[in-house]
């Protein structure tokens, strides 16, 4: 019996990478060609993707009722494979990669420790291949992809956004892990956190780079003007009491947000004092006085002061002068 579906790649500009497959990216050192690959599979695959997600998701899900994957998949096969048609053009669309390395990064996805995954049946993990089979010739590659691997790729309970020529112009394979890392913070403004908890969470040796300004100037600058250039988010970072912030912008409005959120720390009392003013119906004084506090406190020590602690009642000069005597205890 022969699949009765095969997956070819659909021109797209963006292409949805679940958060399953998020944390894989982040933890696998993989090549520009893998990366590539990447994202062309997940251009073949997004109509299917877009079936598991809800309705109130930025892409519309116009089924009635929520498929199951199960469902989905007794359409596309009677094994437990899918097979996949890639024009090699589209890998190397400018000749500039040796065939070679295609295939060394072909049979390198073929390596049983590329993914992790899920076992319920013993309740832990199992090592599988991202990609079965591969062949190639002069103008296609082909291979097949495990049922739970696709699994994997659909699964849309939570899912990122990537622009698919990302991979084709970044400088580095450090750009698509690092922005897969940050993105979780998105919905944050960003993050702070210790110079060596960053090297943990991206997957990199303690002893990699040598010293701080090292990791800056040949991890962080580089990455950065990767996604100024060809991204729709990029960050900025600073270095303050032994610990990195990094705040997120949209580089279509970049020289603004530049100038306007230099730390995490200034993006995040910005934030709050919008909402707050809003809550608590204060008037330019009140939030002037609010925002000296902030400045001096700073934001992650005034907010763990005042957040939830204050009766919801308070509103104007009252919700300062409670501020101010729960700093005074």
């Amino acid at each position: 019996m022969t699949n009765k579906k095969s997956f070819i790649p659909v021109h797209r500009k963006k292409v949805l990478v679940s958060n399953d497959f998020r944390e894989i990216l982040i933890s696998q050192n993989t090549s520009i060609i893998e990366q590539r690959l990447i994202v062309i599979i997940l251009s073949c695959i997004k109509n299917e993707q877009s079936l598991f997600i809800s309705v109130n998701s930025p892409i519309s899900n116009t089924s009635s009722t929520k498929i199951s994957f199960d469902d989905c998949f007794e359409d596309w096969s009677s094994h437990g494979v899918i097979d996949f048609i890639i024009p090699l053009k589209d890998v190397n669309p400018n000749r500039k990669m040796k065939n070679k390395s295609i295939k060394d990064a072909l049979v390198n996805m073929t390596n049983i420790n590329w993914l992790q995954l899920k076992d319920d049946s013993i309740m832990g993990y199992k090592a599988v291949s991202f990609i079965l089979e591969p062949r190639w010739n002069r103008t296609h590659i082909f291979f097949k992809m495990d049922k739970a691997v696709m699994k994997h790729l659909l699964n849309m309970s939570h899912y990122f956004s990537l622009r698919k020529d990302l991979p084709y112009k970044a400088s580095s394979t450090n750009t698509l892990k690092f922005l897969m890392w940050i993105l979780k913070f998105k919905k944050f403004g960003g993050v702070t956190m210790n110079y060596s908890q960053v090297l943990r969470e991206l997957h990199i040796q303690a002893d990699k780079y040598e010293g701080r300004s090292r990791f800056e100037r040949d991890f962080l600058k580089s990455i950065k003007a990767d996604l100024d250039f060809c991204n729709d988010i990029s960050f900025n970072y600073s270095y303050k009491n032994e610990k990195y912030s990094f705040v997120l912008y949209d580089t279509n409005n970049m020289s603004s947000l530049d100038e306007k959120f230099q730390t995490l720390n200034e993006l995040q009392i910005e934030r709050a004092l919008k909402y707050i003013k809003k809550k608590r119906e204060l008037d330019t004084s009140q939030i002037r006085i609010l925002k000296n506090l902030y400045s001096i406190r700073g934001y992650d020590e005034l907010s763990k002061k005042i957040n939830s602690k204050i009766n919801s009642s308070y509103k104007g000069i009252d919700y300062i002068k409670a501020i101010l005597v729960s700093l005074e205890k």
